[in-house]
């Protein structure tokens, strides 16, 4: 038994009528750190009074869920990751783009069939749509990603799969090195900052798994729909930002009456997050916009052995402006190990 080299995590998207049935697709194999998912069961326990101890259970609802944790790179298994958040999905001019979903019919959360790979045996998870994503960005250190998933009841385990052909073999993850953070602050030039530390950016779905349900399964049968998206964040500045010539956020600024925001500047992104590969030649990168920021109250403490730097909280807004960009984020992906069709 070879154990080490059987551990594998895969995806593939599922049709878009048949939801929870097993994908027939192509999977997709990612290179991931490590995971997370588990089958669920809700036991129903009754406990009349006639005696001290309960004498009787039965099942009540059965779910999966977990979640991800890999170095970001270029390949169609992080572009499925964020197809699961972003589901106005396009490909233009080598170019993949990633938007949120309007309140067009066609624009559905994707559904997938994950397979995981554990020395033994391969356990299958089908109906998996995005809960949460988080990315993070640290100067010296690779390019992080998190995605959790909800989804049915997990199938029967099955034969391992010993050939796994990882979409990110030939590439390497980003890393913030080559990575650069702009600000546009409404004057309608955005200007790269160079006191950016770290970034980091959260995004929910709120999945209501309470009414997936139905009589007649114990387990989901349809998606857990997605609620209130929110998108929230950090930006961390290895120093106090009192003036700036880059629009960054200024701590008088953000101290000031009524806080801080950066919108309203047509529809030209207000912060982006742009993560590029070793060679930096805007040929193999991803790309984060922002169109419409309100941050929280900076925190710029001392100590003795501390320096004195800056950090500051923020959430994403829709950006709903006459001229505005009518969202609140978007991504691009370019390059690596992408193929040249839309997920």
């Amino acid at each position: 038994m070879v154990e080490f080299l059987n551990r594998y995590v895969s995806i593939a998207k599922e049709g878009a009528s048949t939801y929870g049935t097993e994908a027939t697709a192509t999977a997709v194999y990612g290179e991931v750190d490590d995971e997370s998912f588990s089958h669920n069961v809700d036991l129903l326990t009754r406990t009349d009074m006639s005696r001290q101890i309960a004498s009787k259970s039965v099942t009540g609802t059965e779910y999966s869920e977990g979640g991800i944790n890999m170095a970001v790179q270029v390949d169609d298994f992080t572009g499925n990751v964020l197809a699961a958040f972003f589901p106005k999905t396009a490909y233009s001019s080598a170019t993949h783009s990633f938007d949120e979903p309007t309140d067009a019919s066609s624009d559905l959360y994707n559904s997938y069939t994950i397979r995981v790979g554990r020395e033994e045996k391969e356990h299958t998870y089908t109906g998996m749509v995005g809960s949460s994503l988080s990315i993070t960005a640290s100067v010296g250190e690779y390019v992080m990603m998190s995605a959790d998933f909800v989804g049915k009841a997990e199938s029967s385990s099955s034969n391992i799969v010993t050939t796994t052909p990882f979409e990110g073999d030939a590439i390497d993850a980003l890393y913030f090195a080559n990575g650069s953070v702009y600000f546009d602050d409404g004057s309608g030039a955005a200007s790269q900052s160079l006191k950016v530390k770290s970034f980091s950016v959260d995004v929910s779905l709120n999945r209501d798994t309470d009414n997936a349900y139905a009589l007649g399964t114990n387990t989901y049968n349809r998606a857990p729909p997605a609620q209130r998206r929110e998108i929230s964040g950090s930006i961390e500045f290895n120093s106090v930002i009192y003036a700036t010539t880059t629009d960054e956020p200024t701590y008088d600024g953000l101290t000031a009456a009524d806080g801080l925001a950066m919108s309203d500047d047509g529809a030209a992104p207000t912060i982006t997050l742009n993560l590029q590969a070793e060679s930096n030649n805007d040929s193999e990168y991803i790309k984060v916009n922002f169109y419409n920021v309100r941050f929280e109250a900076p925190s710029a403490n001392v100590s003795g052995r501390d320096t004195n730097t800056m950090s500051v909280n923020f959430v994403a807004l829709y950006d709903a402006t006459a001229s505005g960009a009518n969202k609140a984020m978007d991504i691009t992906m370019k390059g690596g190990a992408v193929g040249g069709t839309a997920f």
